[in-house]
């Protein structure tokens, strides 16, 4: 069996007395699919961009060791240059790598770079491949998560690379998203296609992988099972009594007089001390309702009341004080290029001491205030985002798929903070993952068709979990 890559890499990282990587060795053969797992923060992402080259020729960490891959060396810039001929990555930040205003220019971007010949045929081709086609020309910026992560499928897969590198590639997807990408991941194999992929749910990878690793304490190690996914965690959902703090009046929106209504007459009401599940459909309209909740849009028609006043009248310091909103990539949620800095601006906002808000975060938060929050892991963000909103003492916390990306450790983590937090906070948990259902949710509501019903936690369960089991059969 043909060899194509092998990592004998004894150190590796951003700053040479701080390696994310030690004593790493793998071998991958042309047609096998690896699944990487591992602790968030673990280093995932990191040996990623450390086989691809990026770590050193263009971020500007360093390796003690080798890599070969497809027979040249990634880490020389000469050779790095040839890489994207071979290699097709999507990112855990997916949304981060999209460069182009519209889908299609996009795919097209990808093609022209290496250096295709009349591409736009083999564009549209790839598009219509991940269900795109009548998005060929909107604007990137409106559509879904699910739909851009299926974007930057197209445009990391339209050149047919000889290894697909996919990053926690069920994160942010709906149950039917997954089931897609877990048809396209047996497609790949059947092909002779060879895979990376890290996951934080292996489960809907281990029966499709030929090697399992684990990395974790900056070491890789083959296994023969994967972790669990689940966190173990268990709250008993409450008939919760609190007065009424939300309230919804047949709500309409649309982004503008001729585009299609997101939303239409929805109407509900969301007591104190709840917390919240909202799932559904990408593209079903999740996250307009989030941001309709959080004032950062204003209905077409209909009403949003938070504690009796509608949001987006608000100036932001009195919104802060009622209603936060945290977005699915944690990038979006920064304000500033140190965590330092962050603190600043919160303590602007809520008149609270820096050294005061620094008393209540955790330690490693404490100790990395001159570093930039955008250098931090994934899971890091996702954790630095939860700790700002919790500083803000805003009354409702609106959370866009806030378990994405995090290990069982951290879930449960997440889940305990939840619960310490549910004496002065609401929360609204827009979200794929059955585990938010099934461990921590009060109630649960089902979007789609630009409607919105609630359900019970069994039949939610169902709801999410039905797709990816009928996949995996």
């Amino acid at each position: 069996m043909k060899e194509i890559l092998r990592v004998h890499v004894k150190e590796a990282g951003y700053e040479e007395d701080k390696p994310i990587l030690k004593d790493t060795t793998l071998v991958l053969n042309e047609g096998e699919t690896l699944l990487l797992v591992g602790p968030t923060g673990s280093g995932k992402s990191t040996f990623i961009i450390l086989i691809t080259g990026v770590l050193t020729n263009l971020l500007y960490g360093y390796v003690k060791g080798s890599v070969k891959l497809f027979g040249i060396n990634p880490l020389d810039p000469n050779d790095f240059k040839v890489v994207p001929r071979y290699v097709g990555v999507v990112l855990q930040s997916h949304e981060l790598q999209l460069a182009m205003q519209t889908p299609i220019d996009e795919v097209l971007f990808t093609l022209e770079n290496l250096g295709f010949k009349n591409p736009l045929e083999k564009a549209k081709k790839f598009l219509k491949i991940y269900g795109l086609s009548d998005k060929a020309e909107d604007d990137i910026e409106t559509l879904s998560g699910g739909e851009k992560k299926r974007l930057c499928l197209a445009a990391s897969t339209v050149h047919e690379p000889q290894l697909l590198i996919l990053d926690e590639p069920t994160a942010n997807l709906d149950p039917w998203g997954v089931s897609e990408i877990i048809r396209y991941v047996r497609e790949m194999k059947r092909k002779g296609k060879t895979l990376i992929i890290t996951e934080h749910k292996p489960e809907y990878f281990t029966k499709l992988a030929d090697k399992i690793a684990v990395l974790e304490n900056k070491t890789i190690k083959i296994v023969d099972k994967a972790p669990s996914e689940y966190s173990g965690y268990k709250r008993k959902c409450k008939s919760v009594k609190g007065r009424v703090i939300v309230k919804v009046e047949n709500l309409s929106f649309q982004y503008c007089k001729s585009c299609p209504f997101i939303l239409e007459n929805v109407s509900f009401n969301i007591r104190e001390k709840e917390i919240i599940a909202v799932v559904g459909p990408n593209g079903s309209g999740k996250t307009t309702l989030g941001k309709l909740l959080a004032g950062f849009l204003k209905p077409t028609a209909g009403k949003v009341s938070v504690f009796g006043e509608q949001p987006y009248m608000l100036d932001r310091k009195e919104l802060l004080k009622k209603v936060i909103y945290i977005p699915q990539v944690p990038d979006y949620f920064f304000v500033k290029t140190s965590i330092r800095r962050e603190f600043e601006t919160v303590s602007k906002f809520t008149g609270l001491e820096f050294n005061e808000l620094l008393s209540r975060v955790e330690n490693w938060i404490a100790s990395s205030l001159d570093d930039s929050p955008y250098r931090l892991s994934f899971g890091q963000k996702k954790w630095l985002t939860f700790t700002l909103a919790t500083l803000y003492d805003s009354r409702i916390i609106i959370l866009d798929e806030p378990t994405a990306g995090l290990d069982p450790s951290l879930i449960q983590k997440f889940f305990e903070w939840l619960e310490h937090s549910i004496n002065k906070s609401t929360f609204i948990l827009l979200t794929h993952d059955v585990r938010v259902v099934e461990e921590i949710a009060d109630r649960v509501f089902i979007i789609e068709n630009k409607s919105m019903r609630e359900v019970g936690i069994e039949e939610g369960i169902r709801y999410l979990k039905q797709p990816a089991e009928e996949a995996l059969k």
